[in-house]
C-alpha cells in the first residue's frame, strides 16, 4: 500500500523570527519535519514543515503569525511573462488543493460557503521580473476559477485566502488556515505604545528553555505580553513580573486577569530588583529601544545596571532572553558584565526596526 503523503504547512512569523519558530514546531510536535525556512524581505519570516498528525495541533503553536498549508510549490519559475501561465496551470491541475480545503474545513466547518465556493488569492513579489505581482495574482485566479471540482465564485474580501509567494527562485501556493486572531489573541485586551505582539514575546520565552519548576522573571513587562505567553507554555513554579510605570502595570494587571496563577506584579526600577540573589531560573525582557521609550543616551546608563541586577538575581545556567533594538548598547553592556555568557543572537525586525534577540547565559 502507498504511504500516505504528509501534508506541508507553511507559518509566518515577524521578520528574522522564522529559526526561533521552527525550532518550537521540532520540539512541540511529535513527528513535524522541518524542510526549510524563508525570508519575504521585511514582511515576514517563513517556515515550511512537515506534519502527519492532527491539524488543530498546530494552533498550540505559539512563536507563529500565520498557518497555511501548500498547494504546490515552484522551483526557479521563468521571470518572463511564461511564469504566469504556469501558475495558471498549477492551480487549474494541483491535486492537493482538494485535501488542503478539507483541512481548512476541519478547522471551521463550510469554510468557503456551500454551492459556489467563494474565494480570493493574495499576491507577494519579491525580486523583479517581466510581469508585475498582480498579473501573478490574476494568472492564479483564472487557474482555481477554471476548476471543475467545484464551483469557484472570487471575492473581494471573504471565503478561502489563496496566498501566492514569489520569491526570486521559487513561487509557493497556499491555503490559509488561520484567521487574525492566531496574530492577536484574545488575552491581550490592552495595550501600550513599543508593546511587543504576542507571536515575539512567546519566542523569548521559548527561547527562555522552559521548565516546570521555572521562577520566570520579566524585569520590565509593560503590559504583560511576555509572562501570559510564558504562561501559555507550560507548567511553572512561579511567574514575576514588574515595571517601574504604574500605567503599564494597570495595563499587565488588566491583560492577566485572573489567570496565570501563581503570578505577581510589582512596581520596581529594574536596576534594584526586591529579589533573593540566584532565586531566578529563567528571565526574558523586552528593552526600551531607545526610540518610543527612553533614548540612546538613556540606554547607555541602564543596560550596564540592569545588566549587573540580571546576573545577580540569576541563578547559574539560568537563560536571560533579550530584545533590543540598540544593539550598540546591549553590546557594550555585556563587555562590562563578566557573567552573562552570549549563546545565540537572533537579527530579527520588528515594525521596519532592525532588533536582536540574545540568549544570555549566567555562567
Amino acid at each position: 500500500m502507498p504511504k500516505k503523503a504528509r501534508p506541508l504547512f507553511l507559518a509566518h512569523t515577524q521578520p528574522g523570527f522564522e529559526a526561533i519558530a521552527a525550532d518550537e514546531i521540532e520540539r512541540a510536535l511529535d513527528d513535524a519535519r522541518i524542510c526549510g525556512t524563508r525570508s519575504v524581505a521585511d514582511k515576514n519570516g517563513m517556515v515550511l514543515f512537515e506534519y502527519p498528525g492532527d491539524v488543530r495541533d498546530l494552533f498550540g503553536l505559539r512563536t507563529i503569525e500565520d498557518l497555511f498549508v501548500v498547494i504546490a510549490t515552484l522551483a526557479d519559475p521563468p521571470p518572463t511573462r511564461a511564469a504566469l501561465q504556469l501558475l495558471t496551470d498549477t492551480a487549474l491541475r494541483a491535486s492537493t488543493l482538494e485535501p488542503a480545503l478539507t483541512l481548512a474545513r476541519q478547522i471551521v466547518p463550510g469554510r468557503g460557503g456551500k454551492g459556489k465556493l467563494r474565494f480570493r488569492v493574495v499576491a507577494r513579489q519579491v525580486g523583479n521580473t517581466a510581469y508585475r505581482r498582480v498579473d501573478a495574482q490574476r494568472a492564479l485566479e483564472r487557474g482555481i476559477g477554471q476548476r471543475s471540482d467545484h464551483r469557484w465564485h472570487q471575492v473581494e474580501d471573504e471565503g478561502i485566502e489563496f496566498w501566492l509567494t514569489l520569491l526570486p527562485n521559487e513561487a509557493i501556493v497556499a491555503l490559509r488556515l488561520s484567521d487574525e486572531r492566531m496574530r492577536h489573541r484574545e488575552y491581550k485586551l490592552e495595550h501600550m505604545p513599543a508593546s511587543l505582539r504576542p507571536s515575539a514575546a512567546a519566542a523569548l520565552a521559548w527561547l527562555s528553555a522552559p521548565a516546570d519548576d521555572d521562577l520566570f522573571l520579566d524585569p520590565m513587562c509593560g503590559a504583560g505580553t511576555i509572562l501570559i505567553e510564558r504562561a501559555h507554555m507550560g507548567r511553572y513554579q512561579q511567574l514575576l513580573g514588574g515595571d517601574v510605570r504604574e500605567q503599564a502595570l494597570a495595563v499587565a494587571r488588566a491583560n492577566v486577569g485572573s489567570r496565570y496563577k501563581p503570578i505577581e506584579l510589582r512596581q520596581w526600577d529594574a536596576r534594584a530588583l526586591p529579589i533573593d540573589a540566584g532565586a531566578v531560573c529563567a528571565a526574558a525582557v523586552n528593552l526600551p529601544f531607545g526610540q518610543q521609550i527612553g533614548s540612546a543616551s538613556d540606554n547607555r546608563q541602564l543596560y550596564p545596571a540592569f545588566l549587573r541586577e540580571a546576573a545577580r538575581v540569576l541563578r547559574p545556567g539560568a537563560r536571560l532572553v533579550v530584545l533590543t533594538g540598540d544593539r550598540q548598547a546591549l553590546d557594550q553592556a555585556l563587555r562590562r558584565t563578566g557573567t552573562l555568557a552570549r549563546r545565540a543572537i537572533f537579527p530579527v525586525l520588528l515594525l521596519g526596526r532592525a532588533a536582536g534577540v540574545y540568549v544570555l547565559e549566567r555562567t
